[in-house]
């Protein structure tokens, strides 16, 4: 698939997709810093939101999220 493309193209196609993951992932740290988090402490939030890529973030917003009716 890649076969005929440089890396330069390649960086240029994944790009996007880089900075939606760096973006997500810092607005869940910044979050889980500021407001607190639900079901686990924030370190181990942390951790998954930073090394479980894309569905990391996506399961702190669903399930560790603290929301305002929480407080």
């Amino acid at each position: 698939m890649f076969d005929n493309m440089t890396n330069l193209e390649i960086l240029k196609l994944l790009l996007p997709l880089i900075i939606l993951q760096v973006g997500l992932s810092l607005y869940c740290v910044v979050d889980i810093l500021k407001k607190g988090v639900r079901n686990l402490n924030k370190v181990l939030w942390m951790l998954i939101v930073l090394f479980v890529n894309t569905l990391g973030p996506i399961i702190y917003l669903m399930a560790g999220r603290k929301r305002w009716e929480d407080d």
